[in-house]
């Protein structure tokens, strides 16, 4: 007996001893599967512990500022990253990463510089190519986007997310045709593409095709449970259902959307508007008075309860929402 008791002692020694003689890649691994698994904690903390063993090794400092993105934390996973960069100035990779940080931040400058550096040092990666679209895309800068998505697919002519991209510009241009087949193309390359599908339905929406949109709404509502987006698919499927003239379907959507997400004001305008349509003016001025609750600067939400109390009871009625709706948005109309 007394010989398996300090079994367990000796079993402690030797993992002591095994421990003591880890090395900085043994931590580094190790931070690689708890950050596999979403313990970004547990990964920071060995990932420190292979740069106190080797501060010159580039891979715990970049590996550490992912986890450090991770969590939000941009502006460590900044330091982190530039510290790798001042030991490896030759990882695209490193870069691209801290690019991402900096356009989180709105520091878009900045991520382009890192982008395009990124860019120069491996100029066949792809990846870096769609991140700068992204960074373009979201300061409206279509053109370029554009451009570096086409560049994105020319080098990897699966990338869905390029597509699914440069399409997103084409329909910011209002290019809606152009916005279509690259969505087609991205569900062409996964059928389960939800954004995909939701997108190309305000295209056709936007095109006033609303028997294309009205399917796309629906398998994006079928392959998205995420409430959120549920709820925006409902609500523009709703709108298609509206300028149909099926008005008992549009109300049932834009219904669904607010139970989902009850704080949607887009939801309750819509439905409001169309109360108001059918003159159903109690429910459009609760409906539109839910969305002030929800936006207290919403001047278009002051706009429509002023113009239903005006249908409703007269111009007196009206007055005082319709002059907030000014004060908020003196150019509404």
């Amino acid at each position: 007996m007394r010989c398996f008791r300090f079994l367990p002692v000796v079993l402690v020694l030797v993992a002591t001893v095994a421990w003591s003689q880890t090395t900085s890649s043994d931590y580094i691994k190790r931070g690689n599967e708890f950050y596999g698994k979403g313990e970004y904690d547990r990964a920071i903390q060995d990932y420190t512990q292979a740069i106190r063993l080797n501060p010159s090794d580039a891979a715990g400092f970049y590996n550490r500022g992912n986890c450090f993105y991770a969590k939000k934390d941009y502006d460590t996973a900044i330091q982190d990253y530039t510290e790798a960069i001042r030991l490896k100035p030759s990882d695209p990779d490193a870069f691209m990463e801290r690019g991402n940080s900096y356009d989180v931040k709105g520091k878009f400058d900045a991520a382009m510089r890192d982008y395009s550096e990124s860019i120069r040092l491996n100029p066949g990666n792809a990846a870096a190519y769609r991140e700068r679209a992204i960074a373009y895309y979201n300061h409206s800068d279509y053109d370029d986007a554009i451009a570096d998505d086409t560049r994105a697919i020319s080098l990897d002519p699966r990338s869905k997310t390029a597509f699914k991209n440069r399409a997103d510009c084409y329909k910011g241009k209002k290019d809606y045709d152009r916005a279509i087949l690259d969505y087609s193309d991205a569900i062409r390359l996964d059928p389960s593409f939800a954004k995909a599908f939701a997108s190309r339905g305000v295209s056709y929406y936007n095109k006033q095709n609303y028997d294309l949109a009205i399917p796309d709404f629906t398998e994006a509502l079928r392959l998205d449970t995420n409430p959120a987006n549920s709820s925006e698919s409902l609500v523009n499927r709703g709108n298609a259902y509206d300028d149909k003239g099926d008005h008992d379907r549009a109300i049932l959507d834009y219904t669904q959307a607010i139970r989902l997400d009850p704080g949607y004001a887009s939801a309750y305008m819509e439905r409001g508007i169309v109360f108001k349509r059918l003159k159903e003016y109690d429910r459009a001025i609760q409906d539109f008075s839910e969305a002030i609750r929800i936006k207290p600067d919403h001047a278009r939400a002051y706009l429509m309860r002023g113009r239903t109390k005006v249908e409703k009871s007269g111009a007196a009625a009206g007055e005082a929402d319709l002059a907030k709706a000014r004060q908020i948005d003196p150019d509404l109309k």
